[in-house]
């Protein structure tokens, strides 16, 4: 071996293996966020039981704000959810777009100035002891329609989580 392999044959080495351990991960992180999760279908008429709770049905309309921005239109989401013993825990649902981009949209109570509200609340309750109806609005672009889902995740039902037909 010359001066020069001899001098960067560590670094050589090093990189001989890094690079291929590098592509695996990158590799293997996208593979596993694709199909992180396993959807339990419900119909917008129908329920499903997940994580001890009843869930469903849910419904959604648009629904005009004067707080939403231009070009984009609110989709008020209604769902049902029954609590169980000890009552459910879950994050604000999303709404997914079935079909066409298949875009993903957040909670936009915030954004539209919504006040707490007990008997409409817009994630799950965890002191609840009663039924309650969820009420979660999102802002979606206009040119947004069709069918959408709710998509609600509870940590200790993870990868599980239910995905709400719901057509406004």
């Amino acid at each position: 071996m010359t001066g020069w392999w001899r001098t960067n044959a560590v670094a050589l080495v090093a990189l001989g293996v890094l690079a291929p351990t590098l592509v695996g991960v990158v590799a293997w992180n996208e593979s596993s966020s694709s199909a992180s999760g396993r959807p339990i279908h419900v119909a917008s008429d129908d329920s499903v039981t997940y994580a001890g709770a009843t869930i469903g049905p849910a419904t959604a309309e648009y629904r005009d704000d004067p707080l939403a921005p231009q070009d984009t239109r609110v989709v008020s989401v209604r769902l049902r959810v029954d609590p169980g013993i000890p009552a459910i825990e879950c994050r604000e649902p999303q709404l997914r777009e079935i079909g066409g981009a298949e875009r993903t949209w957040a909670a936009a109570s915030y954004e539209l100035d919504r006040g707490w509200d007990a008997e409409n609340p817009t994630s799950c309750v965890a002191e609840a002891t009663e039924s309650y109806t969820m009420v979660v609005d999102y802002i979606v672009p206009e040119g947004a329609s069709g069918i959408f889902a709710i998509e609600l995740t509870s940590a200790e039902s993870w990868p599980d989580f239910v995905s709400a037909v719901v057509e406004p």
